[in-house]
């Protein structure tokens, strides 16, 4: 123990401490200036620049008004593409040689919120029709509907993996689908929010964070052995090899947060990231690795950080607001 006199002995005490391992110092915020970051390499995972999908020497450009890349699908990649005004919606897989298949079109309301397999075998979108939703699953390869599923609310697909899809359903709880069998059954009565087959990692809410709710992390498969609990951040992504995750401020929404964090799965701070606009997308290119997609005053780049060790994983460009609606 520290017991001494004054207050040099004691400084010098905590210094050791901490350099033994028996105390923990917190890690400082590191504020993320687009401008003033290092070129580094470029994103080692398949992203947009633009309206292009870039994967290493691979560039694939997409004619359409507004691009999402879901993800890649074996040598191919997978994009959701809309309208100009955002009427028509598109799933299709694009090829690098540039050829691409439509997989499914729809109107307004018909390819909402499409989700990528984390293997890429199959695309997941809902259907609304009031206050139901119906699911469909998609091959990636063949373009067939391979599931249907009508639920009551509004499902938020969390991840599908095999013949296993994992929905968070607000008064329901977290539901996983089984392919297979068509069956579906109950977790958990925390809704999901975020999760990983792969890993077996889940994030839910205990009650509706507006109303007083917390974040709890558990394994899929088993949701009553609590990780780590936050009444005040939740999970965005669970990196690879599943021993770190991004979280947010619990009730961070708009445009986006102005924080990210990363912890252990047991919530030890790793590192705090902050900047003077709002990050968008919060995903792991590796086991320590962070991406932040991350719009400053003026510029916007996508950065990659290793605890408070920053550089831009591509090129500057100007911050675009977001569009309204």
């Amino acid at each position: 123990m520290c017991v001494h006199r004054t207050l040099a002995a004691l400084a010098a005490c905590l210094t050791t401490l901490v350099l033994t391992g028996t105390a923990v110092a917190v890690p400082a915020t590191t504020e993320i200036k687009p401008g003033a970051l290092p070129r580094g390499a470029d994103t080692a995972i398949p992203h947009l620049e633009g309206k292009t999908v870039v994967d290493g020497d691979v560039r694939v450009r997409v004619r359409a008004a507004a691009v999402r890349l879901l993800g890649r699908s074996g040598s191919s990649y997978v994009v959701h593409t809309q309208n100009r005004d955002f009427t028509v919606s598109r799933l299709v897989r694009l090829e690098a040689d540039g050829s691409r298949t439509v997989i499914a079109e729809g109107d307004e309301g018909d390819l909402v919120e499409p989700l990528l397999a984390s293997d890429g075998l199959r695309l997941v979108a809902g259907a609304y029709r009031g206050k139901d939703t119906t699911l469909r699953v998609w091959s990636v390869a063949t373009g067939q509907v391979e599931a249907r599923r009508h639920f009551r609310g509004y499902p938020t697909v969390l991840d599908a993996r095999g013949d296993q899809v994992l929905l968070g359903v607000w008064e329901r709880g977290t539901l996983s689908w089984d392919l297979s069998t068509g069956s579906v059954v109950r977790l958990t009565k925390r809704v999901g929010g975020s999760a990983s087959l792969e890993e077996d990692l889940l994030s839910t809410y205990t009650a509706d964070p507006y109303q007083g709710g917390c974040t709890v992390v558990s394994r899929i498969s088993d949701t009553g052995d609590v990780l780590w609990r936050s009444c005040t951040e939740r999970v965005e992504s669970f990196a690879p090899g599943g021993a770190r995750m991004v979280t947010v401020h619990l009730l961070s929404d708009g445009i986006g947060p102005n924080q990210a964090s990363v912890r252990t799965l047991g919530g030890r701070l790793v590192a705090r990231y902050t900047v003077q606009g709002w990050f968008g997308g919060l995903t792991f290119e590796s086991s320590k690795a962070l991406l932040l997609e991350t719009n400053g005053k003026k510029q916007a780049t996508t950065v990659r950080c290793i605890k408070a060790d920053c550089e831009r994983a591509e090129d500057l460009r100007p911050v675009e607001m977001p569009r309204a609606g």
